[in-house]
């Protein structure tokens, strides 16, 4: 190269010394190529350009929700979080007093997760109920003291949500969430094994619930979701079997763990959930407790807590598949 040329900008990479001596080393010239280093140097510009196009009204405050689903954990660390909302257009606002990293709401030390999940029904209930009493208080102090400060500040204008954690804590914190902030949930696509929501286009999923058994019981009512899976009505507890029964499905598509492939059909599930819910409002207005069943993404379970307004609607009593059975786990509201 022309030494005139070595200054250019297209020809310069701004390197720490140590990654310099890496790069220039003879023994690296095979690895580090010319080609290599200008597609890293290309790619970073690319990122840089796009992230300086976004204006403030594109920041988001990523609220993060890392646990165990029975005994697995999973891999959503803040640069996991950060590509994601990169990819959707904006960028992650981490404040000074967010410690950098967002909201963050660590339930992996929590004790009693893997045992909950492991033992037979009785024992597996019990030791779930404490797991999920622990796992609440863990929640509510963060929402209560990082998030909703930042909301009544205003500096928070934007929510974007990745929870990985066992569903009725998942249903719980969309409970928590503010519904007059916008907010964006993330969801974990098996297929690519990460959380951006995937650019391809698809057909969108829509949803549908409907009465599939009326009940003399006025009071409480169960609600059956069937989306990354099927209950069957032999399923649901005998202590539910004779109450009023409604079921949420997709519309002319199978269930399956990775259905909700495109973010509209995320939404198109939370609009169905939040109609049953007025539905219900209007029809019933003395029920009290609406007994969930869900088999749903972990997405569609923030959703699900999101839907769920504990002032105007009933008290949500979510099941969990615990030794083969569906077992009341966590209530969400107050009765």
């Amino acid at each position: 190269m022309e030494n005139g040329l070595r200054d250019e900008a297209d020809n310069l990479m701004l390197l720490c010394a140590q990654q310099h001596m890496e790069i220039d080393a003879k023994a690296a010239l095979d690895v580090f190529t010319v080609e290599w280093l200008r597609r890293v140097k290309q790619e970073h510009e690319d990122r840089v350009r796009h992230l300086t196009a976004l204006g403030q009204e594109r920041a988001t405050t990523v609220v993060r929700m890392v646990g165990a689903v029975h005994g697995n954990a999973v891999e959503l660390s803040r640069e996991t979080a950060a590509n994601a909302v990169t990819a959707a257009r904006r960028f992650p606002l981490y404040l000074e007093s967010y410690s950098r990293h967002g909201v963050e709401i660590d339930l992996r030390n929590i004790p009693g997760e893997r045992a909950a999940a492991a033992w037979d029904m009785e024992s597996a209930a019990e030791a779930s109920r404490h797991y999920y009493r622990q796992a609440t208080e863990v929640i509510d102090d963060v929402i209560r003291n990082r998030l909703r400060p930042g909301i009544e500040r205003e500096s928070v204008q934007h929510l974007s949500v990745f929870g990985f954690a066992r569903l009725p804590l998942l249903v719980y914190l969309g409970s928590l969430l503010d519904d007059t902030v916008p907010t964006d949930t993330y969801q974990r696509h098996r297929h690519e094994q990460s959380w951006v929501w995937p650019a391809e286009s698809g057909p969108v999923i829509d949803f549908a619930a409907h009465l599939v058994q009326a009940g003399p019981n006025r009071d409480e009512a169960v609600v059956v979701v069937n989306v990354s899976g099927v209950i069957a009505p032999h399923e649901i507890p005998r202590e539910l079997s004779a109450l009023r029964c409604y079921k949420v499905s997709p519309v002319g598509a199978q269930t399956g763990p990775d259905i909700l492939r495109r973010r509209a059909s995320l939404r198109r599930l939370e609009e169905t959930l939040r109609k049953l819910l007025a539905q219900l409002e209007g029809e019933a207005k003395s029920l009290r407790r609406l007994h969930v069943l869900p088999a749903v993404p972990l997405s569609a379970a923030v959703a699900l807590g999101r839907a769920h307004h504990p002032q105007v609607h009933p008290q949500l009593v979510i099941y969990e598949r615990l030794a083969g059975s569906y077992v009341p786990t966590l209530e969400v509201g107050q009765e």
